[in-house]
């Protein structure tokens, strides 16, 4: 009965809502040039934020905790041109298999004429992983 009580105990830690854990970041950055706006539209498996429209130099900024028993996994259409010509449809973020849900992590996307860049720290600059496809 002891060891019953430690090991609810033990799951209780682990497994209720952390206020120390620091929310996850994705981070979606507008380099497109002046004059040039992004579109873009991101979801994950259980929310929608619906279409968002980004100046030149803007930024959005998507802030959650990853569920527990269901892999979070966030989605961004991108789209740029005269006429949205230019797209492309990036998962943004992706938990994967794990156990227990990561804290703080970060994801940039920044959005540049010739492609999408990625890193996972400000300080460590971003490498082209993206180049757009056209309609």
């Amino acid at each position: 009965m002891k060891h019953l009580i430690l090991f609810m105990l033990l799951i209780i830690t682990c497994f209720r809502p952390n206020k120390a854990c620091v929310k996850n970041r994705v981070l979606i950055q507008n380099d497109l040039g002046v004059g040039r706006n992004l579109e873009l539209h991101c979801s994950s498996n259980h929310d929608d934020l619906g279409i968002q429209t980004l100046n030149y130099k803007s930024s959005y900024i998507i802030k959650f905790h990853e569920e527990l028993y269901n892999a979070t996994k966030w989605n961004c259409s991108f789209r740029q041109g005269t006429h949205l010509e230019y797209y492309y449809d990036v998962e943004v973020y992706n938990e994967g298999d794990r156990l227990f849900p990561r804290c703080g992590q970060l994801r940039v996307w920044t959005t540049r004429l010739d492609g999408i860049y990625f890193t996972r720290k400000l300080s460590i600059p971003s490498v082209l992983a993206l180049r757009w496809k056209k309609k």
